[in-house]
């Protein structure tokens, strides 16, 4: 039996002839702004100890540097999915290009440590913005299924090889010129992505009808965040109070807004796609596999760092087959797809993430071991990706494309968010208790680091679950709509 296309929803209007093949500068552009914003929320993890030491800043200004980007990223893409909806997808896409390069200057430029952390929120407004218009332009953009596959593929690829080379990037620079060109190197990339949207991508323009619905995306907005700081602060321990109160306070507000859009014929929250099961199993999926990818960059930093004692710039080119890897995948995936079909794709996928993390999760001392491990891991991701937002992505209509692929990003982000919660955690905890123990910090790095892995082999083990579940349902897709028709 067939398995479900990426090809977008479409009424019977539609549905003749096939829809024409758009050229691939706007994917250039996207794809450009795209590998920068992923980039930007790993660039930064290397240059910590350089800003705590040459700005100053102590160690909270310095964890804020980190969560105030994803604290408003995670909490804005709903809202930003929708502002591309309302007043135009390219018109949304260079606004927040625009915050975002104004931000990274004033990251660069900052003389202190309040002025740092508010150039990373202000990052992350932009970031949402960005990334909420830049996936609504591909599904409108590219309707031909072919293409459309394609422009997935990058898009996916290009968010993992960002994340893994920020790594790589950020201890280059930092060891070679300074850690304010972790961010003033945004500029350049901003302005010709800027040219580049005002040339080739098409105006997209605004629907009149649709409102933005402020009461509704105040409320999805302040629980979306609430849930993000309450993640943020699950750092410090599952036992910290102000966490829970935030989670609390996000499951009251997520749960009054969702009562808010009921019944309405234009919502900012797309309940009706959550009503499908292809919808919200692919939202879990990727809430998983984002859990994946950003731990095991993080407990493989801390693994070759304090284990091993590697500098920053070494310990990124250890991670650098994991993107390289990555990149291969991505480049086949289309081929992939076609072989195995998106389900089995992700089953193949969710399958090589659960050997890496399964390896690694026996608290290997070995260094060749770990990055081959990484490897697979990294291969598994598009495999990931891929699949997750092209099943998810085909049942949003394009009049609805920004809050419907806005949905998906917020569970993406999430998936991080909460990944690094809960994974770094488990490992201060163990480290504390091996070291309460008589371990070296060595031994204590590396039993942590192993328990870290098993969690996400535990992730990956469920993955595989929502794997099998959506191949059952997108095996079935076409015919029973066949049959409905």
């Amino acid at each position: 039996m067939a398995e479900q296309t990426l090809a977008p929803q479409t009424t019977e209007q539609e549905t003749a002839p096939g829809p024409a093949k758009a050229p691939w500068s706007t994917m250039v552009v996207v794809g450009v702004a795209q590998l920068m914003v992923m980039l930007d929320s790993t660039v930064v993890n290397v240059a910590l100890p350089s800003i705590g030491t040459q700005l100053p800043a102590d160690q909270s200004a310095l964890q804020w540097t980190i969560s105030a980007y994803v604290l408003m990223l995670g909490s804005l893409l709903l809202f930003g999915g929708r502002v591309s909806d309302v007043f135009g997808r390219r018109r949304t896409f260079l606004t927040g290009l625009t915050i975002f390069a104004a931000a990274s200057v004033l990251c660069g430029i900052a003389g202190n440590q309040e002025l740092l952390v508010a150039g990373r929120a202000i990052q992350g407004v932009g970031a949402a913005l960005l990334s909420a218009a830049a996936l609504s332009i591909i599904l409108a953009v590219y309707q031909d299924e072919e293409q459309r596959k394609i422009a997935l593929t990058a898009w996916s690829g290009l968010g993992v090889i960002g994340a893994t080379i920020g790594v790589v990037l950020g201890g280059l620079i930092v060891t070679a010129i300074s850690w304010r060109w972790a961010f003033l190197i945004n500029i350049p990339v901003s302005i010709a992505a800027f040219i580049g949207a005002l040339r080739s991508m098409p105006a997209l323009g605004a629907s009149t009808r649709r409102k933005l619905r402020l009461p509704s995306a105040i409320v999805a907005t302040a629980g979306l965040a609430a849930l993000s700081y309450g993640l943020i602060r699950l750092h410090e321990g599952f036992g910290d109070p102000t966490a829970w109160i935030s989670i609390a306070a996000a499951a009251v507000l997520l749960t009054v807004v969702t009562f808010m859009e009921l019944g309405k014929n234009d919502p900012l929250l797309p309940l009706h796609l959550l009503r499908k099961p292809t919808y919200w199993l692919s939202s879990v999926g990727l809430l998983l596999v984002a859990s994946v990818m950003i731990s095991s960059s993080f407990l493989a930093s801390m693994y070759f760092q304090r284990v091993h004692e590697m500098s920053a710039f070494v310990t990124g080119l250890s991670l650098l087959p994991m993107g390289l890897a990555a990149l291969v995948v991505a480049l086949v995936a289309p081929s992939l797809a076609n072989a195995l079909g998106l389900g089995g794709m992700y089953i193949a996928g969710a399958a090589l993430q659960l050997v890496g993390t399964g390896v690694l999760a026996t608290g290997t001392d070995s260094i060749a071991l770990t990055i081959v491990a990484l490897t697979v891991i990294g291969a598994g991701l598009p495999a990931c990706f891929v699949p997750l937002f092209g099943i998810g992505t085909s049942h949003v209509k394009l009049e609805e494309s920004g809050v419907g692929s806005g949905l998906l990003n917020t569970f993406n982000e999430t998936g991080a968010a909460l990944g690094i919660a809960v994974i770094g955690t488990v490992l201060a905890t163990s480290v504390d208790h091996r070291m309460g123990a008589g371990d070296s910090v060595q031994a204590a790095t590396t039993s942590g680091v192993g328990s870290g892995f098993l969690a996400l082999a535990v992730c990956s083990g469920i993955a595989i679950v929502v794997a099998f579940a959506l191949r059952a349902l997108t095996r079935t897709a076409q015919p029973a709509e066949a049959a409905q028709a």
